[in-house]
């Protein structure tokens, strides 16, 4: 049998605690950047401001504010909230933050909405493939039948009042993969409207949330990777004050006799979702766009599209494994597809 295991990305450059930051002049703008290495992936983030300071200022308060919710959210992490109710399922609620109950919540919200094709318990899946660990594998199917009686959000109590989150079942995990870096990107950008920024993009690993326009009035210009040729742009976005995600089975996966095992795990059957390679939401802020990706991309073509019509400001491209490029009613005609 042979296994090939695709990494998330590979980065050229080791940028662990390494600030690359860089300034230029643009019409009486200046152009900073901030390049870091956080949420298992490169988080770039580009600033206009009329001073390089107030630029580089506000940059730095955007990563402080970045780095300081991983830290609480990341379940890979000891340390994080999100570990510390993982360790107490079954046994009791945990105390934890505002902003953990808040991503918690909408995590949950998101699992009623898509009639849970998207779910926040999906980690005892993704640790039994590998794809906590970077070593993909086949599960036996008892073990799979088993972790996937352990999925179910319903089972986690997010209590606003008590400000904790008790996981009813014991042996259920929280994996906030899915919704966690389209929030920490909006908090991001919310630090940089409160520094004055009018117009900036933070982009982290493809979650991509962009403020205002570029300061020559014109608007981001999001290129969309084709699924299966690396070099290739697949289509074009243009954005002002929006997001964009794109969830990939090109992303985390590994080949055993010719088929592609991905990350992208249905949370009802604990296998990897078919029908679809790729799929692109734009929404008004990424914590949408993040988790409706992961939930289109699980749902399928049909089913998928038809969420993302039914939901009000939200557009979508989906590429399926034919390579046939399906667009809501919003982008037709309006984005040009090189398929």
């Amino acid at each position: 049998m042979k296994k090939a295991f695709i990494p998330y990305m590979v980065v050229a450059v080791a940028l662990l605690g390494v600030l690359l930051a860089a300034v230029r002049p643009w019409g009486g703008w200046e152009e900073s950047t901030h390049t870091e290495f956080l949420m298992d992936t490169v988080v770039k983030s580009i600033v206009f401001t009329r001073e390089t300071r107030q630029g580089q200022r506000a940059l730095e308060e955007a990563y402080r504010e970045m780095f300081r919710l991983e830290s609480l959210l990341d379940r890979h992490l000891p340390t994080s909230e999100v570990s510390q109710v993982n360790l107490a399922a079954g046994r009791e609620p945990v105390p934890v933050s505002a902003e953990t109950l808040s991503v918690i919540s909408r995590g949950l919200d998101f699992g009623v909405l898509t009639g849970g094709a998207f779910d926040i318990t999906v980690a005892p899946l993704l640790r039994l493939w590998g794809f906590g660990d970077g070593e993909g594998r086949l599960p036996p199917q008892e073990r799979l039948e088993a972790a996937v009686e352990l999925v179910d959000f319903r089972q986690v109590v997010a209590d606003g009042v008590a400000g904790s989150v008790y996981l009813r079942q014991s042996g259920a995990e929280m994996d906030l993969g899915g919704i966690a870096k389209g929030f920490i990107v909006d908090r991001a950008t919310e630090v940089l409207l409160q520094a004055g920024v009018t117009s900036a993009s933070v982009d982290a690993g493809g979650d991509i949330r962009v403020i205002g326009s570029k300061p020559d009035g014109s608007a981001w210009r999001i290129g969309v990777r084709h699924p299966r040729e690396r070099r290739k742009i697949l289509a074009v976005l243009e954005l002002r004050d929006s997001a964009v995600v794109t969830s990939g089975d090109y992303e985390r996966y590994f080949m055993v006799a010719g088929t592609r095992y991905h990350h992208l795990l249905d949370p009802r059957t604990g296998r990897p979702a078919r029908g679809l390679t790729s799929v692109t939401v734009v929404a008004p802020d990424a914590v949408t766009a993040d988790a409706l990706s992961t939930a289109v991309f699980v749902l399928g073509r049909d089913r998928g599209l038809a969420l993302i019509e039914s939901w009000p400001g939200v557009e979508a491209i989906l590429v399926t494994e034919e390579l046939e490029v399906l667009l809501s009613s919003g982008l037709a005609g309006k984005v040009a597809v090189s398929p």
